[in-house]
């Protein structure tokens, strides 16, 4: 029996993809607008209180995996044919920005060419640009699901309480690596509790799907918010000013609940505006889900440009363009990604697995 499609899920991912392009284009004002300016507070708010959308990608890719996959025969077969699907899809147009990212940062001379070792180095880590270890950390879980999906189906426990373990295995993993610095590469572990939630979400779907009262949604929120600014001034006192208040556990488990609340949040509100909002509305959502990969390895080629024509005299001008460069990104980033979809409409390798270009029906003739 085909399963239902979660057409919720798109919300989320178009939310989280708004959040990585946000949080790029305030980075500038968190290092150059200084910490007792009355704006700076409001920057740290875009830049650092968003930090939730890699959790975001991780759930939403836990979700759809375990949901489409933990009833499915466990056999090579099927693993076979989730690897070439998953791995071709990632794997393709990661390699291919990742090279044309090495290429642009010697041409505007952000590093220097070191060999090619170097490069086969940040191949590996996702090292060719500052948004790429992202994709790393999420092949590294790919290659993994398949044994996460037999835990789930050999262990009725492991299937009950699995998000709890990925938490908690997620906040030894950071304690360790923060006392001994063992692992200095993007590792998966580091996420492992936002795919596991999701996933247990994707397994017991069902359960879950349905809309909160009004006044549960305002609680939940509440929560997720108070978390949120719990969150976001610990880091701005321990990193920003060196004045902690709270210990670097606390902290951890402070933001691994935000994470995980805000994660769930999104994913009741995507199933309230999948019922409740407009047509039009649904097809911008629809048109922008589909283009998500493509926005995250394309806009900070185009923030540099927009960066390199908007150059700040004042530093009231420096607001002026930081608060433009958000429109004018996604704006550019997806025409950019329109053009090449209609230009090279098999072209997997750009962007991933994207639909088919919808031709226009040709209109009716006439009758006389």
């Amino acid at each position: 029996m085909r399963k239902e499609r979660i057409e919720s899920l798109k919300f989320m991912r178009v939310v989280a993809m708004n959040l990585v392009v946000l949080i790029h284009v305030t980075a500038p004002a968190m290092a150059n607008v200084p910490p007792d300016h009355f704006l700076y507070d409001i920057y740290l708010m875009l830049n650092r209180f968003t930090r939730f959308e890699g959790a975001v990608f991780v759930f939403l890719s836990g979700l759809v995996l375990f949901y489409n996959y933990e009833d499915k025969p466990y056999t090579l077969k099927t693993w076979l044919t989730f690897y070439r699907r998953r791995f071709m899809f990632i794997l393709g147009p990661y390699l291919f920005w990742s090279i044309f990212y090495e290429l642009f940062s010697y041409y505007m001379g952000y590093r220097s060419y070191e060999g090619l070792g170097t490069i086969w180095n940040n191949l590996l880590v996702g090292g060719s640009y500052y948004q790429l270890y992202f994709i790393m950390i999420l092949v590294q879980l790919f290659f993994f699901t398949p044994f996460f999906i037999y835990l789930i189906k050999r262990f009725k426990f492991f299937n009950r309480y699995f998000f709890i373990i990925g938490f908690a295995l997620e906040f030894l993993y950071t304690m360790w690596n923060n006392e001994t610095g063992a692992i200095t590469f993007p590792f998966f572990m580091i996420y492992l509790g936002s795919f596991f939630f999701g996933g247990w979400v994707g397994v017991h779907y069902q359960k879950v799907k349905h809309l909160w009262t009004k006044k549960a949604s305002f609680a939940f929120a509440a929560l997720t918010i108070t978390f949120g600014l719990i969150y976001t001034y610990s880091f701005y006192y321990s990193y920003t000013l060196g004045e902690p208040f709270m210990s670097y556990s606390m902290m951890t488990i402070v933001k691994i609940l935000f994470f995980a609340t805000s994660c769930y949040l999104l994913f009741k509100m995507g199933t309230w505006v999948e019922q409740s909002s407009p047509a039009p509305l649904l097809a911008v959502i629809e048109r922008l889900r589909i283009y998500s990969f493509g926005f995250y390895l394309v806009h900070p080629f185009i923030l540099v440009i927009w960066s390199n024509l908007l150059v700040a005299d004042t530093f009231r001008e420096f607001n002026i363009y930081i608060a433009l460069r958000f429109p004018l990104v996604m704006i550019s980033t997806y025409l950019f990604i329109r053009v090449l979809h209609l230009m090279f409409p098999k072209a997997w390798f750009l962007f991933g697995n994207l639909p088919a270009i919808r031709k226009e029906s040709p209109p009716a003739p006439s009758k006389s």
